[in-house]
């Protein structure tokens, strides 16, 4: 416990004691809920916890954004106002340490848990070093059990977290960061560009965005298993999915989980009289929601809008919770369902723009001049080298997700023969040494 509010202080040590408030708060919050036996009683600490860590949200996250659309309607009336942002740090993590108090207050209400007794165990829970910067966003039912349990050294378990952390620095360093090198300067510029260029940075963009979050999670997920502790999965290569239903079930699986349990079935079931069309609300109010977590910007919330608004296709025709596995049986996906994830792929990249935009009118002035005819034009300025090898170290990766879709993580190859294994560390180390490049962040540590 006190190596995570080391390594959180060590991050940024002025939210320490911010952290430990959370923690003490909610710990005791799910006591007094517990031993209440007055539903209404129950109901008020419930309520006091949701108002404590929905505001701490509110402030260090978005009340310089809701500040600003306040004064915006003002003036939007014809009352002339200023003001001046306030100046407010963001915490580190705070989107995910609040999410996992905010399901564990849940679960102590609906009597899914019993609350933790031991403080200690608890701040472990939330404070757990490889996941309170970026998640996953666990659950107390999953979390607090295994270190309830005495844990005896695994070789299998630490070689397999190894792995995984090899596997994950390889998507951070190697492709997320060779893809930025060639995404950045097309959407940093991207006026001067003609439409392939522009499509050739959002595609990059797309598979850095994807190669940075699950590369942390690995690493995350790596790390936990050294401690005899296993996360959940976050990420189950979203891009071998064939429509927006299972790629959602497969990208950032702690998040939609969590928008799943405790935002969407409620608000489904007291939408359930409106049939498809509460359905459909009770999804897009949750999209919404999943594109606000990420930030105070109207970009995010366009973002999880859109992402809404593409399963109301899927509602219509009924195959909403169809997940069929792809290319069962097969070393190779059926044309169909080559076409369906190629199509998908495509919709997601150009949403994406909208993740990386700075603002709404920088997305969309993008996505216009992606349709114009220089986007059948080649762009040889970005042709070179690292781009060559940045697109075969992409297909490498994807080769290596295709092979193990069906396992427990990316890179499982315990059952491989030694010399194939020892083949891909070697090879691994090799292509970080040489062609990683240095990463001062990742992505999601913004939110």
């Amino acid at each position: 416990m006190g190596a995570s509010l080391f390594f959180y202080a060590f991050a940024d040590w002025r939210f320490l004691i911010l952290l430990v408030t959370c923690i003490l708060i909610n710990f005791l919050l799910g006591l007094r809920i517990n031993s209440e036996s007055n539903e209404r009683k129950q109901q008020v600490y419930l309520y006091l916890g949701v108002i404590f860590n929905v505001g701490l949200l509110l402030y260090y996250k978005y009340f310089n954004f809701f500040l600003e659309g306040f004064y915006d309607m003002l003036n939007a009336f014809g009352v002339t106002s200023s003001h001046t942002a306030l100046s407010i740090l963001l915490p580190l993590g705070i989107s995910f340490f609040t999410f996992q108090n905010l399901g564990y207050l849940l679960d102590v209400y609906n009597e899914e848990i019993e609350p933790n007794s031991n403080v200690l165990e608890f701040s472990l829970f939330v404070a757990f070093f490889p996941k309170i910067l970026s998640g996953p966003i666990e659950r107390a039912s999953q979390f607090i059990p295994q270190i309830k349990t005495k844990r005896d050294f695994s070789y299998d378990t630490t070689v397999d977290g190894l792995r995984q952390i090899l596997w994950g620095l390889f998507a951070k360093v190697v492709i997320a960061e060779n893809c930025a090198a060639l995404a950045d300067p097309i959407f940093n510029s991207y006026q001067e560009q003609s439409s392939s260029a522009l499509v050739f940075g959002a595609f990059f963009y797309a598979i850095q965005l994807y190669a940075d979050f699950s590369g942390y999670s690995n690493m995350a997920i790596g790390v936990s298993k050294l401690f005899g502790i296993q996360l959940m999965r976050n990420f189950a290569t979203p891009f071998f999915s064939t429509n927006i239903a299972d790629f959602w079930r497969k990208w950032h699986i702690s998040l939609t989980t969590w928008m799943m349990d405790y935002v969407f079935t409620p608000l489904s079931f007291t939408l359930r009289r409106q049939q498809k069309l509460g359905l459909i609300v009770a999804i897009v109010t949750t999209f919404v929601l999943v594109g606000l977590w990420h930030g105070a910007n109207w970009t995010f919330i366009v973002y999880g809008l859109f992402h809404g608004m593409y399963f109301i296709p899927l509602v219509y025709s009924g195959s909403m919770n169809t997940s069929n596995a792809i290319a069962q049986g097969a070393w190779f996906p059926s044309i169909k369902e080559s076409v369906k994830m190629v199509m998908l792929f495509i919709l997601v990249m150009f949403t994406d723009i909208l993740f990386r935009a700075d603002n709404l009118t920088m997305a969309f002035d993008y996505l216009q001049r992606v349709f114009s005819w220089s986007l059948f034009s080649i762009p040889w300025e970005f042709l070179g080298s690292t781009t060559l090898f940045t697109s075969l170290f992409i297909l490498f990766f994807f080769g290596v997700e295709w092979i193990n879709r069906e396992k427990k993580h990316d890179f499982e190859v315990r059952n491989y023969p030694l010399l194939i294994r020892w083949g891909f560390y070697i090879f691994l180390f090799v292509l970080i040494l040489f062609f990683g490049k240095t990463a001062e962040t990742f992505i999601y540590f913004q939110f």
